[in-house]
């Protein structure tokens, strides 16, 4: 903030001294030129200290830029308007010489262009410090997401059955046993992997959570059945890494892990005219248990859709004849 107000102070008083220097040159009065560049500069900055907020507001609101371009130009022709006005009006206040139709056209013209720079240089810089935060949002976002899969998925609990269930698969399927070794380093190397990108292909997540499941699906046997069912023409598709395999752990954790009999998993993606789709629905009922609740992943979910799509994404959760449905709206990105 501090840095901003020196800005804004060198700024005007830069242009200021420019214009003062070119009007002495030109034989123009001392004294009303002092006055109104005094004037002037005071009133740049509180006008063009009252477009940030009105920028930062509309930015705040996640107004995109492309949509923001019209309405800056007109504010930094009006405040151009204002500041002509201003210095008009204090010159010859204080007995300075008349304006004719060329100067006053010559100095709205300066007044202008000295707001549009002014408007191109601050949202260019801000844009740049917003970028930057929520760069650092969205990574920390996704290292939150990465930080719960590798706890859920390093878990002795689950390693220990993991494990087991293969060592049992040895002797009487050799075969699936080595599959299933295979899936389990890819599961955590994928939840070791460093460097993610915020953004990754459908299809490179739904492989993901292909192997999670099938590791889970040795551990509950007969309990659990999959269905995965990707359009192919949403598999390069981009989403946020780890958002498939967190819905799919809580299904299995708070959905069909809590029913006593057998429960089904489902996870389904398809393209629609101007979103992707993303459906993972299990046997169960959504609890408000504090303990229980799911709501910690999601949240993070949330957070992050909201930091690369603002409103354009969303995740629902609804509950209906036994079942439980997560649904993910995004943007098509491909």
């Amino acid at each position: 903030m501090r840095r901003y107000w020196i800005y804004q102070c060198l700024g005007w008083l830069a242009y200021s001294a420019i214009g003062l220097t070119i009007n002495l040159l030109n034989g123009a009065a001392l004294v009303p030129l002092i006055v109104g560049h005094l004037v002037l500069i005071s009133t740049s900055i509180g006008l063009t200290h009252l477009f940030r907020l009105y920028i930062r507001r509309r930015s705040s609101a996640g107004q995109p830029l492309s949509r923001l371009w019209p309405r800056l130009a007109v504010w930094a022709i009006l405040i151009s308007l204002v500041q002509t006005t201003v210095v008009i009006a204090t010159n010859l206040a204080f007995g300075g010489s008349r304006w004719d139709r060329t100067s006053v056209v010559a100095l709205w013209w300066g007044m202008l262009l000295a707001t549009g720079v002014w408007t191109l240089l601050y949202v260019r810089f801000s844009e740049r410090r917003s970028h930057a935060a929520r760069e650092g949002q969205l990574t920390l976002a996704l290292r939150e997401a990465e930080l719960r899969a590798l706890e859920a998925q390093i878990n002795p609990h689950f390693l220990f059955n993991c494990l087991n269930s293969i060592r049992a698969l040895v002797e009487i399927d050799p075969a699936r046993a080595q599959e299933m070794l295979t899936r389990l380093a890819n599961v955590l190397r994928n939840s070791l992997r460093q460097n993610r990108p915020h953004a990754v292909a459908l299809a490179e997540e739904v492989e993901a959570a292909g192997d999670y499941l099938a590791l889970e699906t040795i551990r509950f046997a007969d309990r659990l059945q999959t269905r995965i069912a990707v359009d192919p023409a949403a598999a390069n598709c981009l989403i946020p890494p780890m958002v498939l395999q967190t819905l799919v752990e809580n299904a299995l954790k708070h959905g069909i892990g809590k029913v006593a009999g057998p429960g089904e998993l489902r996870i389904a993606a398809r393209l629609e005219p101007d979103v992707l789709r993303l459906v993972v629905e299990n046997t169960g009922r959504l609890t408000v248990s504090p303990v229980t609740s799911p709501q910690f992943g999601l949240q993070n979910i949330r957070e992050r859709l909201k930091l690369l799509y603002g409103d354009r994404a969303s995740l629902s959760l609804n509950d209906s004849g036994g079942l439980v449905t997560a649904t993910v709206l995004l943007p098509r990105v491909q």
